[in-house]
C-alpha cells in the first residue's frame, strides 16, 4: 500500500534501515583507555530500522518485532505461510528453535552455523503430504540421500 519494495525491509539498505546506526542496532562508544562499549541505538532502540519502516505492520507486528522472535515463536506466527513455516520447522527439528530470526551470523557458534547450512540444503526439498518413502524398499525417483558424519577431532588412548 505504501509502495515499498522488499529491499526496504533489509537493514543493509538505505531508506529502510536506521541511518543513525546504519542498521546495526548498536552504536559503539569509544573509550580512551578502556575497551569500546556497544549500546543500543537511541534512534531505533536496537530495532535496526527507520520509523517509517517500523510503522508497517504484519499481523500487528513490525519487522523489528518479527526479527526479535525466536524460531519457536515464529513457527506459530507464520503457520499460514507454508514455505516459511517449512523452513522454521526444519530449524526446530535441528534444535535451533531458541535462535532469533534477526540474530547476526557472527554471533552463531560453529555448530549452529553448520545446522543452518544443513537446513538451507534440506529446505530445497518441498514438503509433501505423503511420507518421503511410500515403501520401505521403494524410494522415490530422484530422491537425494544425505550421509552425515561427525568426525572426531582426535582420540585419546588410555
Amino acid at each position: 500500500m505504501r509502495g515499498y519494495e522488499a529491499g526496504r525491509f533489509s537493514f543493509n539498505t538505505k531508506g529502510g534501515r536506521c541511518e543513525s546506526c546504519e542498521g546495526q542496532g548498536m552504536q559503539t562508544i569509544e573509550m580512551s583507555f578502556l575497551p569500546d562499549v556497544k549500546v543500543a541505538c537511541e534512534a531505533c532502540r536496537g530495532q535496526r530500522f527507520s520509523p517509517e519502516t517500523l510503522a508497517v505492520r504484519f499481523k500487528g507486528k513490525s519487522i523489528g518485532e518479527v526479527l526479535s522472535m525466536s524460531v519457536d515463536e515464529a513457527t506459530e506466527f507464520f503457520s499460514a505461510h507454508r514455505s516459511i513455516h517449512h523452513c522454521l520447522t526444519l530449524l526446530q527439528d535441528v534444535g535451533l528453535g531458541y535462535l532469533t530470526l534477526g540474530q547476526q551470523s557472527p554471533t552463531l557458534s560453529g555448530g549452529e552455523a553448520q545446522r543452518i547450512k544443513l537446513v538451507t540444503e534440506l529446505a530445497k526439498v518441498k514438503p509433501t503430504q505423503t511420507a518421503p518413502f511410500p515403501s520401505r524398499f521403494a524410494p522415490r525417483a530422484n530422491a537425494t540421500l544425505y550421509v552425515l558424519d561427525e568426525p572426531t577431532v582426535g582420540s585419546s588412548s588410555t
